[in-house]
């Protein structure tokens, strides 16, 4: 039996990938075979941004052979769903995890018509999921699959 612990958090913070995108935040506790994600940017760069857990929230689960990662949402605000397809894209590169995901991004990164709309936000949130990715590799320390 191993006495080191069970549950274990890390957190980073990153710079705004470009002029005018947000800083992210990225909070990760890990359990046996189960990743609890939480991504979250500020309005502008030099805020800090809002700690809410489950603005958008979806679980996936890996998948086996050819069949797609299934995912389901938990909770969402509004007519949009990007914790969903994100889930379902870190479930297929991390397969040995369930994948809880919660973004609290703002206005401006999820807006898909309107004034909010920001003209980069699907850049900014391609950059963010790389950088994502990249990070929870390093963090639990196994090869993301490739996707």
């Amino acid at each position: 039996m191993s006495l080191e612990p069970q549950i274990t958090t890390h957190h980073t913070a990153l710079t705004p990938p470009f002029p005018g995108a947000p800083a992210f935040t990225f909070h990760l506790t890990r359990l046996t075979d189960t990743l609890f994600v939480w991504a979250g940017a500020a309005e502008r760069a030099e805020e800090e941004p809002k700690r809410t857990l489950a603005q958008e929230w979806a679980v996936a689960m890996p998948s086996r052979g050819s069949i797609p990662a299934t995912a389901t949402p938990v909770f969402r605000q509004g007519a949009g769903d990007m914790a969903l397809p994100m889930a379902q894209r870190l479930a297929k590169r991390f397969p040995s995890n369930q994948i809880h995901l919660s973004l609290s991004l703002p206005a401006s990164l999820t807006a898909t018509s309107g004034p909010n709309v920001d003209p980069y936000a699907s850049k900014a949130l391609l950059v963010m999921e790389k950088r994502l990715v990249a990070w929870i590799t390093e963090v639990i320390g196994a090869p993301a699959s490739s996707a």
